[in-house]
């Protein structure tokens, strides 16, 4: 086997996790199976159709840890498990099959914003930035060694969908990258005795607007949430798009009174 091209098991969900899985391909790694969950809606179609281009085999597993996902990863004796935006936790008798490992993209930087809701919080709570790990994969969530980070700054405007456009950007390259450091025998970052943040799934409750928020937490919260996600909720509103009333500001668009300021919706239904 060449050393630069590995055999690879892969696991994601989405278009997201698909921008993954061509850059394997196309980097020359063998991609030699593509598991996904089995859920009831068609998130999936893009890994499928990447797979069917490229004759990679492709498995919907309603049970991630069942003996039947178990054996079809051994009988394609994967180099590395690679793992991106897959919503499931894999346990051991999984994990140690291929000789390296899998390796997961989580879109924050870890130890921080661990768990699955990375792109909405630091949004939310107005990080300077947040970023993409590549990190092993023990039985918990986002705690394994780190092995590559990119950081990713954000601004005062930058909504959910700006960050993952640049998302898209980054994927193209960065397991890839975090696949040559492991070839590469560098060193990594044990993040077990590192404190960090944990957010649950997104739910819609937590998007609602109340008069007594600051206006500026307000307005990220309008960011953090909008398309492709909830919308922040405000009343009989769905509000997608906003900003902050400037001094003297006129305008027709429906306004919200904060305690230190408005808000005023671009967009809304």
């Amino acid at each position: 086997m060449d050393n630069k091209r590995l055999d690879i098991v892969f696991l994601g969900e989405d278009a997201f996790s698909n921008v993954i899985l061509q850059s394997l391909i196309t980097s020359g790694h063998h991609v030699k199976l593509v598991i996904t969950p089995w859920y009831d809606n068609l998130v999936y179609k893009k890994l499928e159709h990447t797979c069917a281009q490229n004759n990679i085999p492709f498995s919907r597993n309603k049970k991630i840890n069942s003996d039947e996902t178990i054996q079809q990863i051994r009988d394609v004796k994967p180099d590395l498990g690679v793992i991106a935006h897959f919503e499931r936790l894999i346990k051991q008798p999984i994990i140690e099959i291929p000789r390296l490992g899998f390796i997961n993209l989580h879109p924050s930087l870890l130890p921080d914003y661990r768990g699955m809701a990375p792109q909405h919080w630091p949004i939310i709570n107005r990080e300077k930035e947040t970023g993409i790990t590549i990190h092993y994969v023990d039985e918990t969530a986002d705690t394994g060694d780190i092995i590559l980070q990119r950081h990713i700054p954000l601004t005062e405007e930058m909504y959910v969908s700006d960050l993952q456009r640049i998302w898209q950007k980054e994927y193209q390259t960065v397991m890839v990258e975090a696949i040559d450091k492991i070839l590469r025998d560098e060193p990594t970052i044990a993040q077990k005795h590192l404190c960090g943040r944990y957010y649950g799934k997104f739910k819609l409750e937590q998007c609602t607007l109340t008069p007594d928020m600051h206006v500026v937490d307000a307005y990220s919260l309008v960011r953090g949430v909008s398309m492709p996600y909830f919308g922040a909720r405000y009343n009989d509103m769905i509000i997608y798009r906003a900003h902050i009333r400037q001094e003297n500001e006129e305008t027709s668009n429906p306004v919200i009174h904060f305690m230190d300021g408005d808000l005023v919706i671009d967009m809304y239904k």
